[in-house]
């Protein structure tokens, strides 16, 4: 303890010393006994009481007081004198001072000390207290928050003015007048009294939202905080609750919702990630398109999902988010293992600082449109290739014409068998090279040629013979043909390009070798059998089945095996149109397809074609030409020299006579003078200068009787012609038989014979 001693005579100051050391050993007393050395000590602070004479000589004791109060308000102030009155001692407390005792009273002072060292803590703890309570309602009254204080019965003590205003009431208004009913509707009443105030008792506080009353009508949502505070011995005193407007913030969160719905409604994905990679947002058109669920996706990492961040790659990824825009095209998997093909757009969001946020990612699903662009090129590839098989073929089947029709000529002059063994095997590579252009051509233009009776088994048997010459001596053909196969109205091209693709799908399946199985049988289906197959119909039907041992079809390819150009062969290594060419003309002669496979174990197919009744001939070794000629002046035209001199040769060794003509030009000159006699003019089509039309269309004004054969190694003569051209009254498609030819003649030159087209 600190003691500020103003005395003027030195013995008294000794003695009261004395005495306070003696009460308080560790105190220390400060003796001044001049106006500025008082004023001095009390600039200094850190004294806890005064003690003072009366008479001070140049000032009072009186002053002394004014002066404490002045620098050091609050500071315990005894007078110590020995000639104040009563008097004067009450106008001194009056003035001031705590107290005051008469020195020859002494042993009274450490009582007066301790009294009013005493009151004046008293006096601070106080006064600190209603600072504390003036700060407090200061802060109440300045929140905008209703703030109100009630007692267990349910009667208001106090509402701050954000409170008042918040149910309509004045500032003045007294809030004794109020009960908590008056700031709730009724339906919410109950629910407060019987269940959120009971929970606030019992636990302490209750929090939850709840609806404020006003008194206009209004009612206000609100969050409530309800709070019971307990008394020191655990008694319920009184309840504070604090309740927040939160119309705005409903607002906005219905805003929220709604903008939120308006995104889940896009087609298009988007997706909100941080500035860590973690997914925020995630739309239900994400959802449809790359699989994951917003609870599976939200809280992820980006890169965790897609393997990388929703662009091309990491490089492009550093620059998509270290600009404000980006745009390009992803190839990633769905949460399936999908390939997809994204347009994705990507717009970094910033703080108001100009930092990242978050970054947005609006993602369209163009997998269909790039599958189509690639399907339109591959289209496109085809056409070309088409073009080019049209002029190709040409060619080859006026190399292959001078070959068929040569073979037939030599036999009637060889007689060994070894010679005409080797005529035999000419003449028929020459009829398979003819047959491989025709299905080349018709499978590059799409020529589907006619529907005719035909016997399977032939097919399977030239098949037979591909597949042990071109295959690897590692797959094992087994071939099970019956004698008695039932016949079908189809075209044997296209019967031959189902076997193949089958064929040549089965051995790519069995890159390590196998067995490859052809079968062919006749079956009749009953309703209920019919229903045990998928898109099988009753009745009777040539089933062709291709069977390998192979590596079987895994079940997430199965589903897509039929569309155009999807293949899990490499590069280069196939099209895709073989499953689908497939399909398309078994559908087109009205059959259907049965597949069985198994992972590991091979793949059965069961094509089958409806069968038809009627029969058809073996083909006769023989060669019964038609009648000779009577010496009919015949014009060949043709710009092949091969072609035009056999084609002139056999007509010659059959009765008639015959001009050959190199092109156009040269045919018009000869037939201008012997118009009459010429009866029939067989003409190639494609020649330069004239071709067959132009040749047909001179000489019919020359003679109008003439009949026209016009012949063309491509089929349909000119690519944009129709099948058989307008001009001629018969079209052959080279190369053609000998017996084709002198029929063809024969009927055109027979009396009577009609003009117009004939094939």
């Amino acid at each position: 303890m600190k003691i500020l001693h103003l005395e003027d005579d030195p013995n008294d100051a000794t003695l009261v010393h004395e005495l306070l050391v003696g009460e308080w050993p560790l105190c220390e007393v400060k003796v001044v006994s001049s106006r500025s050395g008082f004023v001095a000590e009390l600039q200094r602070a850190g004294y806890d009481i005064i003690l003072s004479d009366f008479n001070l000589g140049e000032f009072t004791g009186l002053d002394a007081l004014k002066l404490s109060l002045e620098h050091r308000p609050g500071l315990p102030f005894i007078f110590l004198s020995g000639t104040i009155g009563e008097d004067r001692a009450i106008e001194a407390v009056q003035a001031g001072a705590h107290d005051y005792v008469l020195k020859d009273r002494m042993k009274r002072l450490v009582t007066a000390i301790q009294r009013a060292l005493r009151e004046s803590d008293e006096h601070r703890k106080r006064r600190t207290a209603e600072e504390a309570q003036r700060r407090f309602v200061a802060i109440l009254e300045s929140t905008p928050d209703f703030v109100g204080l009630a007692g267990l019965n349910g009667r208001v003590f106090y509402v701050n003015h954000a409170g008042m205003k918040m149910i309509g009431l004045p500032a003045g208004h007294d809030p004794g007048l109020l009960s908590i009913r008056d700031f709730h509707p009724p339906e919410v009443q109950s629910r407060l009294l019987e269940v959120n105030i009971p929970a606030a008792v019992r636990d302490g506080t209750w929090t939850g939202e709840s609806v404020l009353l006003s008194r206009d009508g209004r009612r206000v949502p609100v969050s409530q905080v309800i709070i019971a505070h307990k008394t020191p011995d655990g008694a319920i005193e009184y309840l504070s609750t604090v309740m927040r407007d939160i119309t705005a913030a409903r607002a906005a969160e219905q805003q929220i919702r709604e903008q939120a719905e308006l995104l889940n409604k896009a087609r298009d994905g988007i997706v909100v990630s941080d500035t860590a990679g973690r997914i925020t947002f995630w739309n239900q058109g994400a959802e449809r398109i790359f699989g994951w669920t917003a609870p599976e996706a939200l809280g992820r990492n980006r890169n965790e999902l897609f393997g990388f961040s929703l662009v091309d790659d990491r490089r492009e990824a550093g620059r998509a988010f270290s600009e404000d825009d980006w745009r390009g095209e992803v190839r990633l998997h769905d949460k399936q293992g999908r390939a997809l093909v994204v347009d994705n757009r990507v717009t970094v969001i910033r703080h108001e600082t100009g930092l990242p946020a978050s970054h947005l990612s609006i993602c369209t699903d163009i997998t269909a449109k790039k599958q189509l662009e690639d399907q339109f090129l591959r289209a496109q590839r085809m056409e070309s290739i088409g073009m080019l098989a049209a002029g190709i073929a040409h060619d080859l089947n006026n190399v292959l014409a001078p070959i068929l029709m040569c073979a037939p000529v030599l036999r009637d002059h060889v007689t060994d068998p070894g010679a005409l063994k080797m005529l035999s095997s000419m003449e028929k590579s020459a009829e398979r090279g003819a047959g491989l252009v025709r299905q080349i051509l018709g499978f590059a233009q799409g020529v589907s040629g006619t529907p005719q009776l035909m016997q399977v088994k032939h097919v399977l048997r030239d098949l037979g013979t591909v597949v042990r010459e071109t295959f690897p001596k590692n797959i094992r053909l087994e071939e099970h043909i019956p004698a008695d196969l039932w016949t079908i109205r189809a075209n044997p091209t296209q019967v031959h390009q189902i076997l193949l693709n089958l064929c040549v799908n089965a051995r790519d399946a069995m890159p390590r070798g196998g067995t490859l199985r052809l079968r062919a049988e006749n079956c009749t289906l009953d309703e209920l059998s019919a229903l045990t197959i998928e898109g099988a119909r009753s009745g009777a039907w040539l089933v062709l089945q291709v069977e390998d041992t192979g590596t079987g079809i895994p079940p997430d390819v199965l589903a897509r095996i039929w569309e155009p150009f999807f293949t899990t062969k490499e590069v280069g290594r196939g099209t895709g149109l073989g499953l689908s060419t497939v399909r398309g003309i078994v559908e087109s002669h009205h059959g259907f397809i049965a597949l069985q496979t198994e992972a590991g174990r091979g793949t059965t197919f069961r094509v089958y074609l409806p069968a038809s009744e009627g029969s058809v001939g073996e083909a006769s070794s023989a060669h019964p030409y038609p009648s000779r000629g009577n010496g009919e002046l015949i014009l060949v035209v043709d710009d092949e020299p091969n072609v035009r001199d056999i084609t002139a040769t056999i007509l010659a060794r059959h009765g008639y006579r015959v001009l050959v003509a190199g092109d156009g030009s040269e045919a018009v000159a000869l037939f201008a003078p012997r118009g009459i006699e010429i009866r029939l003019v067989v003409t190639d089509v494609s020649m330069p200068f004239l071709d067959g039309a132009a040749v047909a269309n001179v000489v019919r004004r020359i003679n109008p009787a003439v009949k026209i054969l016009a012949v063309s190694g491509m089929e349909g003569g000119d690519r944009k012609a129709p099948k058989s051209p307008g001009f001629a009254d018969a079209f052959l498609m080279k190369p053609f038989k000998i017996e084709t030819l002198l029929d063809a003649v024969h009927r055109l030159l027979e009396p009577g014979a009609p003009s117009g087209p004939a094939v």
